[in-house]
């Protein structure tokens, strides 16, 4: 029963994160306040009485680890914040091996998106170039520039980071269920 309310739970909270990211370009953070709270939540109820104190530690771990490795990319703003949470919150929900595979998914399907439309603005040679003018950049003058700027590069650049995790949930629970 717990992997139906779990499973149910992280669905829809990409779902609605990915709502707000199409719609807003952001998601709020009180929405993954409170998706954090519920998975707690869940954990806490699952947790024998006598420790229920270590699975709610190793969950804030998780999501802490997940922050630290994608803040980063977020400091680039390669990523937007709203997208580093979601990736901690599936990590924290489905442990480190199942949640890197459905960010990994996402990833993948953000890459064929984004290929897609280049290919479509007729742009990937301009993106290409101006993507390997900034790594150079970053490499020659070790000076951490945002790699977006709205300004600069339009909404049309973006690709909307969680539904293309949501996309990936989705290839995940269709490989657990074969």
């Amino acid at each position: 029963m717990f992997i139906f309310i779990n499973s149910g739970l992280l669905l829809a909270v990409l779902a609605v994160g990915a709502w707000y990211d199409i719609r807003e370009q952001r998601i709020p953070n009180w929405w993954c306040a409170i998706a954090c709270i519920c998975g707690m939540y869940l954990i806490w109820q699952r947790a024998p009485a006598e420790g229920k104190a270590w699975p709610l530690i190793f969950y804030g771990a998780r999501l802490l680890t997940v922050v630290a490795v994608w803040f980063p990319l977020f400091r680039l703003r390669m990523i937007g914040a709203g997208d580093v949470k979601l990736m901690a919150l599936i990590v924290g929900f489905l442990g480190f091996k199942n949640g890197a595979s459905v960010i990994l998914y996402g990833f993948f399907i953000g890459a064929v998106l984004a290929f897609l439309k280049m290919l479509a603005c007729r742009n990937l040679l301009q993106r290409l170039t101006f993507f390997f003018a900034y790594i150079r950049r970053l490499f020659l003058t070790k000076e951490p520039v945002p790699y977006y700027q709205a300004s600069r590069d339009g909404r049309n650049a973006v690709i909307p980071m969680a539904a293309c995790l949501l996309g990936g949930y989705g290839w995940y629970l269709l490989n657990i269920i074969r």
